[in-house]
């Protein structure tokens, strides 16, 4: 049985990172229906062997009732998750920090279709929350007998698996997966650590590229003359790199 949850680790916590270095390796598009694809695969074998654990598998992975208590935590984590997302950039470029913050990638997403946007937040949500806190953290702890040692493995690879957004992005990607496997660990429930993802990611991908259409559309109703005898009002039409502020996009 240990043989088979280790397994199960490994598809976890290296099934991702592999994913990675291969798109990285070969240029492919890591925004692909097939790179999404094989997420839910990986996702799909944890669930699997997970379920081979014995009866508790459900409790181990967190697929407990989502209670009113579990909804508070969630609620808290997604705001201080947000709060971070847009502070730690500003931070970092006040102290004069340098580095990419995956602005290409973001430009990338917000080029297509919001229905795929929307795919993209779902699988990132479902597949990643069940392979790095649910499997990682919930059935971590139970083989190597420390949920410290489940935590800290699952919050390094689930950073690594972001590489891809560049160093100063990173911060970010680490106080975002800081913050949700904290609110695994405290209310054991992978149904939160979903609704918060999803949360998340669908700010940044689907409701701040929405506010820039809708900016951009309404600076172009604006004639010139109005905008020039209103310097005051006149709205410059945002450009498609993504704010500074936005959360990191899904890898």
């Amino acid at each position: 049985m240990t043989a088979l949850l280790e397994a199960g680790l490994a598809v976890s916590l290296g099934g991702p990172l592999l994913l990675v270095l291969v798109t990285r390796r070969f240029a492919l598009n890591q925004l692909s229906l097939a790179s999404r694809m094989l997420l839910w695969l990986l996702a799909a074998a944890a669930f699997v062997l997970a379920a081979r654990s014995g009866e508790a598998w459900p409790l181990r992975i967190g697929m407990t009732t989502f209670g009113w208590l579990d909804l508070l935590s969630t609620v808290v984590a997604i705001i201080a998750m947000l709060a971070g997302a847009i502070a730690w950039p500003q931070l970092m470029t006040k102290l004069g920090v340098k580095g990419s913050m995956g602005s290409d990638l973001q430009k990338k997403i917000y080029s297509l279709s919001a229905p795929y946007r929307l795919f993209l937040v779902t699988t990132a949500a479902v597949t990643e929350e069940m392979l790095y806190r649910g499997y990682a953290i919930g059935i971590g702890q139970e083989v190597w007998g420390s949920l410290t040692v489940a935590f800290v493995v699952s919050l390094l690879v689930f950073v690594g698996a972001h590489v891809t957004h560049g160093a100063k992005a990173l911060v970010t990607v680490f106080w975002i997966s800081l913050l949700m496997s904290l609110l695994f660990a405290m209310t054991n429930s992978l149904w939160a650590c979903i609704v918060a993802h999803f949360a998340v990611d669908a700010f940044g991908i689907l409701l701040v590229p929405w506010l820039m259409a809708r900016q951009r559309a309404h600076g172009a109703r604006r004639s010139p003359g109005e905008a020039g005898a209103r310097p005051d009002l006149a709205i410059n039409a945002p450009t498609s790199v993504p704010p500074s502020g936005s959360p990191p996009a899904p890898h």
